[in-house]
């Protein structure tokens, strides 16, 4: 019998965490138009091409004897490729974040076959699958839910005190894009970059939270909680830096482009350079217990020295992977186009996915206080 077989859409460090994980045991695929990412991902077992995935066809050819799709694409493209998966009927994991909602899509999915899972990274991704378990399965009431998160590298350095696995233009988005959130039960769009507050672990020391714009579907989702709220975590350096940039106009039209490009090269890092995943998602309401508490879940993730996978590359990749596989075992087959909350409602999906991380080494720790009745 034949294994299942996946393609993988971008060879960089979040798709070749794919890899890592799905190679020994699936036929894999990877596909990028880098030679350097190609020779990096074969270190584990998988079939390498070499592509334009924008070229007419080039998509089609590859993605076509494939039972899933992983897409690893920046968010400026993501969009238009997923259009084209789902128009061959393919099962998609994707990871991208665009600006425009892909669920609009989800008619055009369903009539052609096609289950697609998006925003399935960490965050957007684990954090909606939490969010949605948690509402759904531990509160009778959800009043507030907040979501702080950060990749950073392990010893910052000046003038950036930052960098990351992602397309820079996918940060550069985060840092210009408005907030849209809903705060006491009302539609609120804030400025990015706003409402800074400080946030700490023991393993990073302070940091600075700010307003970015990552709740997304959750608006939809859990339309009866009344404030949804997210947050970017940053050495505050950084954060610092990068508020004189705006301040002296560097995100302005004229001068995006170039800054985009300085810290397209400034933010990669080098070769086992390590850096660290923190996330912690607040809830505060009325438990099925009928006690009222503020829940703080906790995630901290490390650099993969041994194989040389950065911890957001591991947080994301991972937890594409492990929906990847609910959808090849046939336990989640829905055609149409869902958030990754879809998997957090369902308790035994849930569960599945958070055994298969945790096998992986991430995993959540959960603190409860008790807080006054309102």
């Amino acid at each position: 019998m034949s294994r299942p077989r996946i393609t993988v859409l971008g060879a960089g460090l979040i798709g070749r965490a794919m890899v890592f994980d799905l190679g020994g045991e699936f036929d894999v695929t990877v596909a990028d138009l880098n030679p350097d990412n190609l020779h990096l991902a074969a270190r584990w077992p998988c079939h390498t091409v070499r592509a334009d995935l924008l070229a007419p066809g080039a998509l089609e050819e590859i993605a076509a004897p494939a039972d899933i799709v992983l897409s690893a694409m920046p968010g400026a493209i993501g969009l238009r490729v997923l259009e084209r998966l789902i128009d061959l009927g393919k099962n998609v994991v994707d990871i991208s974040f665009t600006e425009e909602d892909p669920t609009r899509l989800s008619d055009r999915a369903a009539a052609c076959g096609a289950t697609v899972i998006v925003d399935c990274g960490v965050c957007p991704g684990l954090s909606n699958i939490l969010a949605a378990h948690t509402a759904r399965h531990r509160f009778a009431r959800l009043d507030r839910y907040v979501c702080y998160v950060g990749g950073l590298p392990r010893r910052p350095q000046p003038p950036w005190f930052y960098k990351n696995p992602f397309a820079a233009e996918s940060v550069i988005d985060e840092y210009t894009r408005p907030c849209r959130f809903r705060i006491g039960g009302e539609p609120v769009v804030l400025d990015p970059l706003s409402g800074p507050e400080t946030i700490e672990f023991p393993e990073t020391g302070p940091l600075v939270a700010f307003h970015t714009d990552g709740i997304r579907t959750l608006l939809a989702s859990l339309p009866s909680v009344p404030t949804l709220i997210e947050k970017t975590l940053r050495h505050p350096e950084h954060y610092e830096f990068i508020v004189k940039l705006r301040e002296a106009g560097f995100f302005a039209p004229d001068a995006l482009p170039a800054l985009t490009a300085v810290c397209r090269r400034a933010w990669r890092f080098e070769p086992g350079e390590a850096d660290i995943t923190v996330m912690r998602l607040l809830f505060e309401g009325r438990l099925q217990s009928g006690r009222q508490v503020r829940l703080h879940m906790d995630l901290v993730d490390h650099f993969d020295a041994e194989n040389g996978l950065l911890s957001m590359a591991r947080t994301t990749g991972f937890t594409a992977t492990a929906a990847a596989r609910l959808i090849l075992d046939g336990l989640f087959d829905r055609p149409g186009v869902h958030p990754p909350e879809a998997l957090g409602f369902e308790n035994d999906l849930c569960r599945l996915l958070l055994e298969m991380l945790g096998r992986r080494g991430i995993h959540c720790s959960l603190r409860e206080e008790k807080i006054a009745d309102s």
